[in-house]
């Protein structure tokens, strides 16, 4: 389960943290906001890394989503983030962003923890993901939707045991891997990727953290 919590702010810099990533933004005329394009999230990552860590928490990811700021982070130990880690990170990322003045304009900032079901957007992610059930689709001429164990990542690829296969594009179909072989996707070929639970089963394990401590 996610920790939540939320606040506002003034509309420069409307904040509110908690709920996974794909969680609507608070109302308030968020329709109208779109992402300052400036600013890349690597920026943001570089400012708000330490102040994670200060926290006693680990940057997991930061993206845009519309007119929103979405920081994700994970406990930096086996216990688990609570609302008050999140809002007191969530009040002194907005104050550092405020005095660095890095993004122009009106935005929304959600600190969340990622989540049991989080995207995986970079290859520490993957890594950090090992053993546990993933949902994967690719891109390109064979496009397909995988589901099944990740074996192993490192910077260039990602082996995951095959539960579930689909897609289309294969000119031979005897090509497709089969359920329960071991397929290594390259990132470049990864359109979208996230971690998957099924509902009434125990968990294999707790999630790590993308420095490869466990946490979550």
């Amino acid at each position: 389960m996610t920790d939540t919590a939320s606040a506002s702010r003034a509309p420069k810099n409307a904040g509110s943290h908690g709920g996974r990533s794909d969680v609507d933004a608070p109302e308030a005329g968020c329709d109208s906001l779109r992402a300052p394009s400036a600013v890349d999230p690597s920026q943001v990552s570089t400012l708000a890394e330490p102040i994670a860590a200060e926290t006693g928490c680990a940057l997991y990811d930061v993206h845009w989503r519309g007119g929103t700021l979405v920081v994700l982070v994970s406990g930096s130990s086996q216990a688990a983030i609570g609302v008050d880690a999140l809002s007191r990170l969530s009040r002194r990322l907005s104050a550092a962003l405020d005095a660095a003045d890095m993004i122009q304009g009106r935005y929304v900032l959600e600190v969340s923890s990622p989540g049991l079901e989080r995207s995986l957007r970079r290859p520490e992610h993957f890594a950090g993901a090992v053993g546990e059930r993933a949902v994967i689709r690719t891109s390109g001429p064979l496009r397909r939707r995988i589901v099944g164990e990740i074996l192993a990542a490192d910077g260039a690829a990602v082996s995951i045991r095959i539960a579930e296969i689909s897609g289309s594009g294969a000119a031979d179909l005897s090509d497709q891997p089969q359920v329960g072989q071991t397929l290594s996707v390259s990132f470049g070929e990864i359109a979208k990727a996230r971690t998957t639970f099924e509902w009434g089963s125990p968990s294999r394990r707790t999630p790590r953290s993308p420095s490869g401590r466990q946490g979550r």
